[in-house]
C-alpha cells in the first residue's frame, strides 16, 4: 500500500535525498498502521510526536492507513 509522507523539523533528514521541506514522498508501507510506518522510515516511537492523517490529528499511532493517505510527522519541539 502506498501511502504519502511530509516529515518536518528534525526528521526531514529521514526524507528521501532532493525531497523540500514540506513536500510529500511516496511510501510504499509493509504495514498498515501508523506505528508500522514510522518504523519503517526509521523513526523512533517517541519522535513522532504530532501525527496528521488527511489533515487529522491522530491519537493513537495503532490507527491504520488506506491507500494514498497523506501522513505528516512532527517530532518535539523545543524552545527556550
Amino acid at each position: 500500500m502506498r501511502v504519502n509522507v511530509k516529515l518536518y523539523a528534525t526528521l526531514q533528514k529521514l526524507a528521501p535525498p532532493g525531497t523540500e521541506v514540506g513536500e510529500a514522498f511516496p511510501v510504499d508501507m509493509e504495514g498498515s498502521t501508523i506505528l508500522q510506518l514510522v518504523e519503517q522510515l526509521g523513526i523512533e516511537e517517541d519522535m513522532a510526536r504530532i501525527v496528521m492523517v488527511n489533515g487529522i490529528r491522530a491519537t493513537d499511532l495503532s490507527q491504520p492507513l488506506q491507500p494514498e493517505d497523506l501522513v505528516v510527522i512532527f517530532p518535539p519541539i523545543g524552545g527556550g
